[in-house]
This record gives C-alpha cells, sequence and structure tokens, in this order.
C-alpha cells in the first residue's frame, strides 16, 4: 500500500503572500516610471505652463520664489537655444529636416511636453516657455507632483540626438534644486 503524502495547503499562504507584496512594491516604488498604464488609470495630464505655477502659489516667500529660481535657470533657455546656428547645425546632423523649434525630436527635450498633441496643454501654456515645472513633476498620465529622480533627468541628459556634457545627477542636481524654505517644509 502506497503512502499519500499530503502537503497542507496552508503552507502556501506565505509564499503567495510573498508574491503579492513584492508585485505591490515593485509596482509603487516609483509611481512616476510605471511603463504600462490601464485604462483606468488614463488620466490625462493637461500642462497648464509655468506662470499658472507661479501665479497659484510657486512665486512667493513662503515657497522660496521657486519660479524666480526656475526661470533664471538653463532650463528656462531650453526652447531658446532652438533658434540658434548651433541648433540648426545638430539638426542637420541628426537629419532633422524641419527647424528644430518644431521638430518633435528637439522640442521632446527642449519644451515642456514636447511631441505630445494639443490636447494635452491648456490655454495658459506655451512651448516658448522652455523646460518648465512640468517637465520635471508632471507626467502625460501623472497627475500627482513627484520629485525627479536620475532616471528622469536622463531621458534628455545624456540620451540626446546631439552631443551633450556628461550628466552626472548628483553633481547637477545643485544647480536647478528650487526647495521650500525649511519652516515650510518642516512646519517651524
Amino acid at each position: 500500500m502506497k503512502k499519500v503524502v499530503r502537503f497542507p495547503v496552508f503552507m502556501l499562504i506565505p509564499v503567495f503572500v510573498w508574491f503579492v507584496l513584492t508585485s505591490l512594491v515593485r509596482q509603487n516604488s516609483f509611481p512616476h516610471e510605471k511603463t504600462v498604464i490601464s485604462e483606468q488609470e488614463k488620466t490625462k495630464y493637461i500642462y497648464v505652463g509655468m506662470e499658472k505655477c507661479a501665479s497659484v502659489c510657486h512665486n512667493n516667500k513662503d515657497m522660496g520664489f521657486q519660479y524666480d529660481i526656475v526661470k533664471k535657470s538653463p532650463h528656462s533657455n531650453a526652447f531658446k537655444i532652438l533658434v540658434s546656428q548651433k541648433a540648426d547645425h545638430y539638426a542637420r546632423r541628426a537629419n532633422i529636416k524641419e527647424d528644430p523649434q518644431d521638430s518633435p525630436v528637439c522640442l521632446k527635450c527642449h519644451s515642456t511636453g514636447g511631441g505630445l498633441d494639443s490636447t494635452s496643454f491648456a490655454a495658459t501654456y506655451g512651448k516658448d516657455e522652455g523646460v518648465t515645472c512640468e517637465a520635471c513633476h508632471k507626467g502625460e498620465y501623472i497627475t500627482k507632483t513627484f520629485i525627479p529622480v536620475e532616471s528622469d533627468c536622463l531621458k534628455c541628459h545624456n540620451n540626446s540626438v546631439h552631443k551633450t556634457s556628461r550628466f552626472i545627477f548628483r553633481d547637477k542636481l545643485p544647480l536647478i534644486t528650487h526647495q521650500r524654505p525649511k519652516s515650510v517644509t518642516t512646519g517651524i
């Protein structure tokens, strides 16, 4: 007579829980880096432009005049550079036929929301504002504000159709940082 060894089903519960938890952690660790967005999650973000961010709350003492800091940064000139001879040179070398300021290839990195269709933009948006708040803190289907990580910056820096200086996140981050004053972030 054969002896039947029964495996208690309840012993599979920890394995099942482990798979579920690791799956949840992977999905939520970097919410702005989701690659697959379900139809239910597709709430399209409408880009409003940097002036709107300033007028709502990001250009006052309590917020550390964040708008003024970003407005003086190289990011705000990213679109303006596309009208230069240097931009024409880079475009020709990359086989881009249209003017750089009209090219989706160039606008992808030189203007917030570059390459998206017109339904992605409010009337207050202007591509000539360059790389604005929303380029780093929002996304086409990401309506919740997030703090950018290195991979967000590397989408343009080091991944360009033209030669750029090597982008080292930890060295470059202080050049664009525009934190709120400690009294706002800590409540002191």
